[in-house]
């Protein structure tokens, strides 16, 4: 993550600093391509925005975190499909043994 900031280059709130790494992701082919540094990236992206909702309170910010888990899941290979993904939502509530 050291690398990612390094980029970028300035300090600045957290927020800000996602939606600078955000932008760097998409506009920089080399740390988009980069597997390690962008699933670092993403990494990044999910636990401050976790932060800033849930210890800060920032409920302006609980559309871009819900993207946020998402993206972390797809990075991840969690999700393969819509079904899989309710399947899996079924199961962690216990409906289904």
């Amino acid at each position: 993550m050291e690398r990612l900031k390094a980029l970028i280059g300035r300090k600045e709130s957290k927020v800000e600093f996602i939606g600078d790494l955000i932008t760097l992701l998409l506009t920089n082919n080399d740390v988009y391509s980069d597997e390690l540094l962008f699933r670092d990236a993403v990494e990044e992206i999910y636990n401050t925005l976790r932060s800033e909702v849930i210890d800060n309170g920032r409920i302006e910010l609980v559309g871009a975190y819900e993207k946020a888990v998402l993206l972390r899941a797809v990075v991840s290979g969690d999700i393969k499909s819509p079904e899989e993904v309710l399947i899996s939502i079924r199961k962690n509530l216990r409906v289904v043994k």
